[in-house]
This record gives structure tokens, sequence and C-alpha cells, in this order.
């Protein structure tokens, strides 16, 4: 074998095995918990149904790389970026992922380019310092820029941004696009944020804070302002919370069970320091006038 050819061999070689290495992988489990059939991926898959597989997830191991999963074919319907670790139950996405790819790789990412799918600025007007994310973050000190965003940009998805950790506190959606400031719940106040089904995005109804849900009696702990329909708090992270109420508008229906099911009663405008039988077990609501 001639020298130049062997040389271009192990040039080769070399080449394969870093990439090899740069690889990301990402295991399916058909159980939350990391139990059941599992499914192990190193390329991207735009419809799980050819590996039956498809609407079967409901844990997540992520060994390397950043991936994206989404709920239909190619890439579409609600998406989730998931960095590596351990994710023992999928938040609203059980037995609902139909594709998954490596974000960042050629074909991942929704939208391609560059930009992160969310990037805070810590001035107005996308202006100052900035941070990148890409997965959900339930306290932004370990990215070092809690209560400093002023301003945003949304490359792809619907992002909840909140003004406690763990998406407590005032929150609000935000869809794809450009956002010189966050309003006078946010600015300068953002610690949480978390991609969440575009169902949810943000559109007042009459105006803001209509119902206010507090997790303890007495319009006391943890509040969540809500100006629209919920089909499941879920996606909120106040299911089962709330304790007392105050309805500043309207007339608004509220159950026990998601999607407007199970027992629900009728509340018009005034204050509601306890909720009798649907204490702590409130999971949808929405206006009925």
């Amino acid at each position: 074998m001639n020298r130049t050819l062997k040389h271009a061999l192990v040039c080769a070689a070399i080449l394969l095995s870093h990439a090899a290495a740069q690889a990301g992988e990402i295991s399916l489990y058909t159980d939350v918990n990391f139990r059941g059939r599992v499914v192990v991926l190193r390329d991207a898959s735009d419809d799980l149904s050819r590996i039956n597989f498809n609407d079967t997830a409901s844990s997540i191991r992520v060994s390397s790389g950043t991936w994206e999963v989404c709920t239909d074919s190619q890439f579409n319907g609600q998406c989730r970026t998931l960095g590596p670790g351990d994710y023992s139950s999928l938040d609203g996405m059980n037995d609902k992922i139909s594709s998954v790819r490596e974000a960042g790789r050629d074909g991942g990412g929704s939208g391609g380019g560059s930009r992160p799918a969310l990037e805070l600025f810590s001035d107005r007007d996308q202006r100052g310092a900035s941070a990148p994310v890409n997965a959900d973050r339930d306290d932004l000190v370990a990215i070092g820029f809690n209560d400093r965003a002023n301003s945003i940009r949304v490359e792809r998805g619907y992002w909840q941004l909140c003004s406690d950790a763990n998406y407590n506190g005032s929150c609000r959606v935000f869809g794809p696009g450009s956002y010189d400031d966050l309003g006078r719940d946010l600015n300068g106040r953002v610690s949480s944020a978390r991609l969440v089904d575009p169902r949810e995005a943000n559109r007042p109804r009459g105006g803001d804070n209509l119902v206010v849900l507090y997790a303890r009696s007495d319009m006391r702990g943890p509040g969540l302002s809500v100006n629209r329909d919920v089909r499941d708090l879920v996606s909120m992270n106040y299911n089962d919370q709330a304790s007392s109420i105050v309805i500043h508008e309207g007339t608004w229906e509220m159950c026990e069970g998601s999607q407007y099911n199970g027992k629900c009663e009728v509340m018009g405008p005034g204050s509601y320091p306890d909720l009798n039988s649907l204490d702590k077990s409130i999971s949808s609501l929405r206006r009925i006038d």
C-alpha cells in the first residue's frame, strides 16, 4: 500500500472515530422511571412508528448531546429540548412522542441555524449580556442569569417564563418572536423558563390577572395569575395546588379533572378564602360568560 493512500485511510479513521465520539445518544423507555421496553437512538427518527415506538415513550435518558423530541412526526407538534440527564417522566408528553432528533447536528433543531431556541438579554430591545436556553431551566441561577432578563428572543417553541424558580410566581408564555421588554411582572425578575404546549400561549381575555389561584387558604402562599382558559394546570405546574381564589372579572368554571371534567363548580367575581370540596383539587378552569 503506498504511503499516500495509507495516510488518507488513517486520517479518515481518525475523523470517523471523532465523529462517533461526538454523536449523541438517547434512550426511550415505554414506562416511567426507565422501565419497560427501551430503544436507543444515535440518529434522527422523523417517525417513530417505523421502529414500532410511536406514542410509546414515558421516560428518557440522554447519555450525550442535546435532543429535540416532538409529539408529531417530521418534528412537528409540541417539541421539547432535552440536554444530558435522566427524565423519569415527561410531564405532559408521556406516550405522545412521534419524532426525535439531535439538536445542532445536520437536520436537527427546529428551524436550523445557530441561534438558541430562547435567548435572554439583560437589557431591553435585545441588548446587553445574553444567555442561550435550549432546555427547561427550573432555576436560572445555574446559568448565571437569575433576575437579569429584560428582553428575549424566541427562535422556536413556546416558552413559559416565571418570576420564581421551579416555574412558580408570575408566569407568562411567549411564542416565536422578539420581545423588547417582558412587562412589569417579569422585567428583571425571570428565574425559570420551560417549553410548554403552544395552546398555553398567553392570550388575555379582557384584562390581566382575571383569576388568581393561591396555594394556601385566605389568599396566602404562592399564587398563579390566570387570564385565559386552562385545560390542564399540570402545564403550569399548579395542578391540585389551589386552596383559595380571587376572581376579578367574569364567571368561571373550576373543575377537578383536566379538560374541564370531573366535579366542577361555577364561581363569579369575589374572594374565596377556602374552596371546601375543591381544596387542592382544581386541574382546569375556564371562563363561561
